[in-house]
C-alpha cells in the first residue's frame, strides 16, 4: 500500500475535505464476477495485480458482455460498475464511462473514485467540476490507488481544483512511480528534463523514462525515441529511436506516428519503407497533424 504520510502533511495545503473511505473488506467474487474482473480490472487494485490489464488491452465488447452477465449475480455490482467504467473510458466513450464510474464512486470503490475524479477534472462525459474531481481523486489517493496519485499530481501542477503545489506533486509522482505506475515515472522524467519543480537533470530524466517504459507506458517509449533521435542523455541513435517509436505506436501512442513515419521515409535507423510511412502518416493526419497532411501531399501516389 502506498504510504500516505505525505498526503496527510499536504491536506491543509490543497484545501480539500477528503471523503471517507469504507474500511470494510470487499465481498468475494463469484465466477461471473471474476469473468468481469478478468476483462477490465486494474493491476493496481488489491487482489488483481497479476490479472489486471492496461487500458490499451481492454476490449469494450467483451467487458460489457461479461459484466452485464455478472450484474445481480452476487454482492459486487458496484465493482462491476467500476470495471465497466474503465472499459468505456479506454474506448473514449466518456459519457458511458462517467455513468458507471459515478455509481462505483458512490460506493467508495477506489477505481470508481479515480475515474470519476479524472472525468470531472477534464470535463469528459460530464460538465467540468474541478473541485469535485479533486475531492474524488483525493479519496482514491487515501485508498492507496496508485494511478490517483499521478492524476492528483497533475491537478497540483496545473492548479486544477486545488492550489498549485509543485513540491507535493513531485512527492505524489515519486510515490506512484515507486508503486510501478509507469505514467508517473514518465511525467516526473519530463519535469527533470525541463527543470520544472526539480533540478534540470538529463540523466535522471532518462532513468525515469526507462522506468516508465519498463512499466509499459507508451508515452515513455515515445520520449525515449525522441531522446535517441536528437541525442538527449546520450549519442544520436536512429536505430534505437525507431525501436522505441515502433513500440510506442504498438502500445497506442499517437505522438510517435509522425516521427516514425519520417524516419521510414528517410531510411534513418531503418530500411526505407514509403508504404509503411504513408500508413503512419495517414493515421497521424486523421488525428489532426497538419505536417502529416503536408507530407502525404508531397508523396507520389503509391
Amino acid at each position: 500500500m502506498i504510504r500516505t504520510r505525505v498526503l496527510v502533511l499536504g491536506l491543509s495545503l490543497v484545501g480539500l475535505a477528503a471523503p471517507a473511505i469504507a474500511s470494510e473488506g470487499m465481498p468475494a467474487l463469484n465466477a461471473l464476477e471474476t469473468e468481469c474482473a478478468m476483462q477490465a480490472a486494474s493491476s493496481f487494485e488489491p487482489g488483481f495485480e497479476t490479472i489486471g490489464r492496461p487500458l490499451s488491452m481492454l476490449d469494450l465488447d467483451a467487458t460489457v458482455q461479461a459484466c452485464w452477465a455478472a450484474m445481480g449475480s452476487g454482492d459486487n455490482d458496484f465493482r462491476m460498475n467500476a470495471w465497466m467504467a474503465r472499459a468505456y473510458y479506454a474506448a473514449g466513450q466518456y459519457a458511458d464511462a462517467f455513468y458507471f464510474a459515478d455509481r462505483a464512486a458512490e460506493n467508495d470503490v477506489p477505481l470508481g473514485l479515480y475515474l470519476a475524479g479524472v472525468l470531472y477534472s477534464a470535463g469528459q462525459g460530464v460538465d467540468a467540476d474541478t473541485g469535485r474531481g479533486a475531492e474524488l481523486l483525493m479519496a482514491a489517493v487515501e485508498a492507496g490507488f496508485a494511478p490517483a496519485f499521478h492524476a492528483l499530481a497533475i491537478s497540483l501542477l496545473n492548479g486544477t481544483g486545488v492550489n498549485v503545489d509543485t513540491d507535493l506533486a513531485v512527492d505524489f509522482l515519486q510515490l506512484a512511480a515507486d508503486e510501478g505506475f509507469g505514467p508517473a515515472a514518465t511525467t516526473l522524467g519530463r519535469m527533470y528534463l525541463a527543470g520544472v519543480g526539480v533540478p534540470s537533470d538529463e540523466m535522471e530524466a532518462y532513468r525515469l523514462m526507462r522506468l516508465g517504459a519498463h512499466y509499459g507506458d507508451a508515452q515513455a517509449f515515445y520520449e525515449l525515441g525522441h531522446y535517441a533521435e536528437v541525442g538527449i542523455a546520450g549519442p544520436v541513435d536512429p536505430q534505437t529511436a525507431v525501436f522505441n517509436y515502433f513500440t510506442a505506436v504498438d502500445l497506442g501512442n499517437k505522438d510517435a506516428l509522425l516521427p516514425l513515419a519520417k524516419l521510414l521515409l528517410t531510411g534513418k535507423g531503418v530500411d526505407r519503407n514509403p508504404a509503411a510511412a504513408r500508413e503512419l502518416l495517414t493515421q497521424a493526419a486523421a488525428d489532426g497533424s497538419s505536417e502529416a497532411v503536408q507530407l502525404l501531399d508531397q508523396m507520389a501516389p503509391s
